[in-house]
């Protein structure tokens, strides 16, 4: 896709202010970034990014991707990641929609489609990643050009916005590059295991986090439950656990917490501990966290 000025038009009408740019959607911003920026950590949640214009890269553990104007990038399940904005300005600033996934509804989806047309399964794909990049189709954009129209009408946003969604979904299931995507969901037998392990961490921030412990629990064996999560989220789950444990204590620092409460919360008893591993993860010590936000 070589362009498409509907999309872009859409994308510069909600997308006027620097930063996040909310919408009457709940589940659908638009991205301004007008400024360059080396790595900085963050944490994605499960969501579709279709670029306007820009450069952005994503590094995940040892995987990059890099996706700019005329391509996506799909995050299926929560990752902790670094992000860099490449060559931006005020007259070419990266600009994006950013569209919450459901991979549930994915899973479903794919079921009925089978129903009627099998996906070819390539041999190639063998990495079950929970992130991907493709490049934008005509079939992709144009119903989130429609899902922005829908947007003009409240009574559009209300009656039209879910079904548009469920397009948005099907199509992304689709997409000649949604291998990766379709080998994910088809791999039943540990996806659903890996998720819940996800969940637990996510729902446990204040408690110590054991593999031995996680795979026991998604019934797998330790090796087994290490290569299917670390496949699947790029990093291992010691590693996932401490990133979103400092992502969560950041979040509670910023909204007043001191740094021994907000360590205290996600699970470090040592307050010199925290504060060491707060700084190597973040570059900027806990008490420089509201300056830096």
């Amino acid at each position: 896709m070589n362009g498409h000025p509907k999309f872009l038009d859409c994308l510069e009408k909600y997308g006027a202010q620097e930063g996040v740019n909310t919408t009457p959607l709940e589940t659908m911003v638009v991205v301004r970034e007008s400024e360059s920026h080396a790595k900085i950590r963050d944490m994605y949640q499960p969501f579709l990014v279709v670029v306007g214009k820009g450069l952005k890269r994503c590094y995940v553990g040892e995987a990059v991707y890099e996706y700019g104007a005329g391509n996506g990038l799909a995050v299926l399940l929560p990752m902790p990641v670094q992000t860099e904005i490449i060559d931006a300005n005020s007259d070419n600033p990266f600009l994006a929609a950013v569209i919450a996934l459901d991979l549930d509804k994915m899973s479903d989806m794919l079921f009925k489609i089978e129903r009627v047309d099998r996906f070819p399964q390539p041999s190639s794909v063998e990495v079950s990643s929970g992130i991907f990049s493709m490049p934008l189709t005509e079939e992709l954009v144009n119903p989130v050009v429609r899902l922005f129209n829908a947007l003009e009408s409240k009574r559009d946003t209300a009656v039209l916005s879910d079904l548009i969604l469920e397009e948005i979904h099907y199509r992304l299931v689709c997409h000649e590059q949604g291998a990766v995507l379709r080998n994910l969901l088809h791999q039943r037998s540990h996806i659903p295991r890996i998720t819940q392990a996800v969940d637990y961490i996510h729902q446990n921030l204040d408690k110590s986090i054991s593999v031995d412990a996680l795979a026991e629990m998604v019934h797998m064996s330790r090796a087994t439950f290490y290569e299917h999560f670390k496949s699947v989220m790029h990093v291992s789950p010691l590693q996932y656990a401490k990133s979103l444990k400092l992502f969560e204590a950041r979040r509670f620092i910023n909204e007043g917490k001191n740094a021994s409460e907000a360590g205290y919360l996600v699970g470090y008893n040592s307050p010199a501990q925290f504060s060491r591993e707060y700084k190597r993860h973040f570059g900027y010590t806990p008490s420089a966290t509201a300056a830096m936000s």
